[in-house]
């Protein structure tokens, strides 16, 4: 008897420590729980909206990382949002939607899209400041533009594509994304075709513009092979203006086995890029600086709104990589990892 009176006092015991400690553990989750919504439930001071192309893409990804990491001191919250394959709204949609949630600033990569611009001056009669960033809306009531200007992007494409004009080159074709009726009165087109004019010494080089501005990832992606299947049109030098094209001409040359033959002046550097550079897939690729980007257009929403102040134009640093450019990159790369005061 006194064994069992024994043995109901320890399984008495047990079940009070088993609920002691699944109670504390369920208040721990609990109390974790509730300081997490109340982090995730931080009132902040100022809310932006960054509307682009392809959010998903490792350019923009990279831009708003820059954009959070500006923003995060000055009590801001960014969020970014645009066209994905899962929903059907396009840059306006995502505007008016903006506009309709009184976002405090409006971030917009601008490519003349029908509509936008009257939406840009919607939002700013409505009190919302608009920096357009990479393409400017020089016609609307935009507070500033980020980015570089078409003049200077194609003065400086321009430079490079003159460079590997050689007495083979026969067509080039320029790949642009841009709302604009005919690409070949662009401002990026006339810099490179004069500049590949003077480097030529006459105007026999074939240089056309295509507009892939309605094309999704998939149709971009065939429009790109179809550049390559037809043989006879196969420029001798290609020029993307954008990173989804760039990537694109990458795997069509390796698809058609024409790496070495066709010349490739990329956009962006995405390790994928940066790898086709080195194996001389890609002739050489622009690189933008994505940290100003990213840190400009967040200061440009925030000195209006507290300050009243505009810049008009925040200039963003580009730099065309070739293969000598990226090695040595990476082998600055691999020093500053080994640097024992890193």
């Amino acid at each position: 008897m006194k064994r069992k009176s024994v043995c109901i006092l320890l399984i008495f015991a047990a079940v009070i420590v088993l609920t002691y400690v699944t109670g504390e553990s369920y208040y721990r989750g609990i109390s974790e729980k509730a300081g997490l919504d109340k982090q995730e439930e931080k009132i902040y001071k100022y809310q932006y909206d960054m509307i682009v192309d392809s959010p998903d893409s490792q350019f923009w990804q990279a831009v708003y990382d820059s954009a959070k990491k500006k923003a995060a001191p000055n009590n801001v919250l960014i969020e970014i949002m645009g066209p994905d394959r899962e929903t059907s709204y396009d840059k306006l949609d995502y505007m008016n939607m903006s506009i309709a949630a009184k976002a405090d600033g409006i971030i917009l990569q601008y490519n003349g899209e029908a509509g936008l611009e009257e939406a840009i001056n919607t939002a700013v009669r409505n009190g919302i400041p608009v920096v357009t960033v990479m393409s400017d809306a020089v016609h609307s009531r935009r507070q500033s533009f980020v980015g570089v200007s078409d003049y200077q992007l194609g003065m400086a494409y321009g430079e490079i594509v003159a460079k590997y004009v050689d007495e083979n080159t026969k067509k080039i074709l320029i790949l642009q994304k841009r709302d604009i009726d005919d690409m070949n009165e662009s401002q990026i087109y006339t810099q490179i075709s004069n500049a590949v004019k003077v480097a030529a010494g006459s105007e026999d080089i074939e240089i056309k513009g295509r507009n892939l501005l309605s094309t999704g990832t998939f149709e971009t992606e065939e429009a790109v092979t179809d550049i390559f299947q037809q043989k006879r049109n196969v420029p001798d030098i290609l020029v993307c203006m954008d990173e989804e094209t760039t990537e694109c001409a990458r795997q069509a040359i390796l698809d058609f086995n024409l790496a070495g033959k066709v010349k490739i002046i990329g956009y962006y550097t995405s390790e994928d890029i940066l790898a086709a550079v080195e194996k001389g897939v890609i002739s050489v690729t622009c690189d933008v600086d994505t940290t100003q980007l990213g840190q400009y257009s967040v200061e440009a929403v925030t000195s209006y709104i507290e300050d009243g102040r505009t810049n008009s134009f925040y200039n963003v640093d580009i730099n065309f990589l070739d293969r000598t450019a990226v090695e040595k990159m990476r082998r600055e790369a691999v020093t500053d990892e080994k640097d024992p005061l890193e």
